[in-house]
């Protein structure tokens, strides 16, 4: 059964409803583009020539008339969810699928808290598999819960919308095979980074409840929902907590799978209980707890009925940050416009490698529509390193993408994957100008 939206889950599910309507309407009404909505966001004028057709956006008229300013924040952002949505609807079945199919405790014994071989061979699925950064939040939603140790995800989440094959070509075909080298360079640098020290912090911390958000629970083994089933039972009946001896003696090791799978956690103390009944309100608990029950084991039907479901608890849990992402993405377009961006690269900040590392954090810009944009940034003077900054920072580190992954990481995870990305992308951009 698909469980109904809870509280404010309905109202984000009618302004999504709403505001792709609006963007429609305002395209048909204005015989504006269809064609530019869907595949870059933005409101065009028809017949825009080729090489501009991805960075062309109707004037906003900036005046001190907020209601004005406030409407066309809405009408871009609502743009921007057209193009999302496609993308975020199948991330969220991508993610579904990962949940429901990927045996997570044989993943969790292989991989263990990743390392550099775990954190290379996600980074390089990540620069093949072409998921663009509009729809690469669900997917990786859907690693952690199916037991993908939080570096190799991180390796993943930096390199897929860095770097894959179309954007490769691309960069090379129109910036010159030199930058696509270092785009390339770059992406693996920064990926691994930060892949190896979030592996070392889980390492240390074990528990995925420490890092994120997430609640469902990944595919155990008919065994460990048994035992988890056993542990469950106990701890609700005393809410405050046991220690090892009194819970599981002897199954300590159980216990910690459970607690990395989400389902329990421990104190300082040494007690473990259930988050659900301890940290979340009764609601919360409803929505985001269920303690694993009978065969996990699916045959196709029952399989992909389990993945629609899923997905569907996916798209509601995960609703209010691509409302806040289009938002965002709605006010960079207006309070800070393309000619804007070109004017504070050029000039005296040719060569501003830090310059264009916030810019692209400022600027939101979508998978493939980089590289059009930053030929237009060279046109009007930005070097070559601050060129290579603004790539590798653009898809993956824009404020949109950020409010987005807010709905998956915890606050400390979320300033570690933005902090090292960032500077990953300064150092890239300078060692790029030294040759």
């Amino acid at each position: 059964m698909f469980r109904k939206p809870r509280g404010k889950e309905v109202y984000y599910l009618v302004a999504i409803f709403i505001f792709y309507l609006l963007a429609i309407i305002y395209v048909y009404q204005n015989n504006l583009s269809f064609g530019a909505i869907y595949k870059y966001g933005l409101l065009q004028e028809k017949g825009v020539q080729a090489g501009m057709e991805k960075i062309t956006d109707i004037e906003t008229p900036l005046s001190w008339n907020i209601p004005q300013v406030i409407w066309f924040i809405i009408l871009k952002g609502s743009a921007v969810l057209v193009e999302l949505f496609q993308y975020w609807i199948a991330g969220m079945f991508i993610a579904a699928a990962l949940v429901v199919f990927v045996p997570w405790q044989k993943i969790k014994k292989k991989m263990g808290y990743g390392g550099i071989g775990a954190n290379l061979a996600a980074a390089t699925a990540g620069s093949v598999i072409p998921i663009c950064s509009c729809g690469i939040v669900p997917v990786l939603a859907g690693m952690v819960e199916a037991g993908i140790p939080l570096g190799p995800t991180m390796a993943f989440l930096i390199a897929a919308p860095m770097l894959n094959v179309p954007a490769v070509f691309m960069t090379a075909g129109i910036l010159g095979w030199k930058m696509a080298v270092g785009r390339i360079l770059g992406t693996f640098f920064i990926a691994l980074l930060v892949g190896g020290i979030v592996s070392r912090w889980q390492k240390k911390e074990r528990f995925l409840r420490r890092f994120v958000k997430l609640s469902l629970t990944p595919n155990l083994s008919p065994e460990l929902q048994k035992f988890a089933f056993r542990v469950g039972m106990a701890l609700t009946r005393n809410p405050q907590g046991l220690p090892t001896e009194k819970l599981a003696p002897g199954e300590e090791e159980k216990l910690f799978l459970l607690g990395e799978a989400g389902i329990i956690d421990r104190n300082k103390q040494g007690y473990w209980f259930l988050p659900a009944v301890k940290e979340l309100s009764a609601e919360g608990a409803a929505a985001c707890f269920v303690l694993p029950s009978g065969d996990q084991k699916h045959s196709i039907l029952s399989g992909m009925k389990k993945m629609v479901q899923t997905a569907w608890d996916f798209f509601l849990q995960l609703n209010y940050y691509l409302i806040l992402a289009v938002f965002i993405a709605g006010a960079i377009k207006v309070l800070i416009p393309t000619r804007v961006v070109m004017s504070l690269v050029g000039g005296q900040h040719l060569n501003s490698v830090l310059v264009a590392s916030v810019i692209a954090v400022l600027a939101y810009v979508c998978t493939y529509v980089e590289v059009p944009t930053a030929l237009a940034l060279i046109q009007k003077g930005m070097g070559g390193g601050a060129t290579l900054a603004y790539l590798l920072g653009g898809p993956g580190l824009s404020l949109p993408s950020v409010a987005m992954l807010s709905g998956i990481f915890k606050t400390r995870l979320l300033a570690l994957y933005v902090g090292v990305s960032f500077v990953g992308c300064v150092i890239a951009g300078y060692v790029f100008n030294l040759f």
